[in-house]
C-alpha cells in the first residue's frame, strides 16, 4: 500500500534530481530520500538563519549583451 505522502516524497525527489542536473527518476528508496530531503532543508534554514543564504546575481537578458 503507498500512502499519499509517498508521492509528494517522491515527486520532491524528481525535482531535487532535475534541479541538481540528474535524471528524474523515481526513488524507489523512499526513506533514504526522506532523510535526505529533510537534511538538506535543515541545513538550508540553518545558512538562512545565519545570513549566508544567497542568489547569484542574475544574468543579463540577450537584449543587452553586445
Amino acid at each position: 500500500m503507498q500512502l499519499g505522502i509517498d508521492n509528494s516524497v517522491a515527486a520532491a525527489g524528481i525535482w531535487r534530481n532535475l534541479l541538481m542536473g540528474s535524471r528524474a527518476e523515481r526513488s524507489l528508496d523512499l526513506e533514504r530520500l526522506r532523510d535526505l530531503i529533510n537534511t538538506e532543508v535543515k541545513n538550508l534554514r540553518q545558512r538562512k538563519q545565519m545570513g549566508k543564504l544567497s542568489i547569484g546575481s542574475p544574468r543579463p537578458n540577450w537584449e543587452d549583451m553586445p
